[in-house]
């Protein structure tokens, strides 16, 4: 008797432990789950709210910088995706999501807007195109037409995927260069940074890129006259599918204010309006 006893007392304990472990556990897990669907707190929301921006690679060094002064001003923090234009715009029609759309052309925003995409659009800055050769032009590039020239090894971007890929592509055939300029082709890219990077490790004797990319210490410039360049304006939109769109919106007419400007002027590029371009 005095032996079940002690065996009852045994389970009888073992089976309280028991229950209080699985309620400790349900307790436990009770603070990490949450219902499908579920909303967080109030508590658990990111304080600042967020952008994400389509932002042209040759756009990169100055919207960085527009980002952090405009973070501090307001408290929003701009997550940026960089890339060409098309790619950009394939990825905003994939996603069906984002803030802000900037292409490095007009044309590629209205494309946006034809599509719905975009909303509402400001112009920013100009791209003026030029010929960049590296520092001391070995190959005496002095025009256009040398990049026709035979044994001229020549970078472009590539014709459907960055607008100066698009925009070279147009000048040259517009001249009648474009056949033979593209045979003395030796590398192409999809961005036009990596045009700079090209030339830089000496993979060319010339590429088109824009006059904001110029670095002086590292190439040469051969400017292109304006009746056969190419002259684009830089616009960025708000995205329809924005979930803070006063905020996005506001963004954007910030990016063409005065204290965006004078950080465009510091990167080498000329703001819009000047009188020189016009609008184009």
């Amino acid at each position: 008797m005095t032996m079940n006893k002690g065996v009852f007392l045994f389970l009888a304990i073992a089976c309280a432990t028991s229950i209080l472990m699985v309620c400790g556990c349900t307790d436990q897990a009770a603070t990490v789950q949450k219902i499908p669907g579920q909303e967080l707190s109030v508590s658990e929301q990111p304080k600042d709210p967020q952008l994400l921006v389509y932002c042209a690679a040759g756009m990169k060094d100055p919207m960085e910088e527009i980002a952090e002064l405009y973070g501090k001003e307001t408290g929003t923090v701009i997550e940026y995706t960089h890339g060409n234009a098309a790619q950009l715009l394939s990825q905003i029609e994939l996603l069906q999501s984002g803030d802000a759309y900037m292409p490095g052309a007009r044309p590629y925003i209205q494309t946006a807007i034809d599509k719905g995409y975009v909303n509402r659009s400001v112009d920013v800055v100009y791209h003026v195109m030029i010929i960049a050769v590296p520092k001391g032009n070995p190959a005496d590039i002095t025009s256009i037409q040398d990049l026709a020239r035979p044994g001229v090894r020549v970078a472009l971007g590539e014709p459907d995927g960055p607008a100066v890929g698009k925009a070279a592509k147009k000048m040259l055939e517009r001249d009648g260069l474009w056949e033979a300029v593209n045979a003395n082709t030796v590398v192409t890219a999809a961005t036009v940074n990596e045009l700079v990077v090209y030339l830089e490790m000496g993979q060319a004797d010339a590429t088109i890129i824009w006059e904001d990319l110029y670095n002086p210490g590292t190439m040469d410039i051969v400017e292109i006259p304006e009746d056969m360049g190419v002259v684009d304006v830089v616009p960025i939109g708000s995205l329809v599918f924005s979930k803070n769109p006063e905020i996005a919106d506001d963004f954007i007419h910030y990016v063409s204010s005065d204290q965006a400007k004078e950080i465009f002027t510091k990167h080498g590029f000329t703001t819009y309006p000047a009188e020189k371009y016009g609008d184009r």
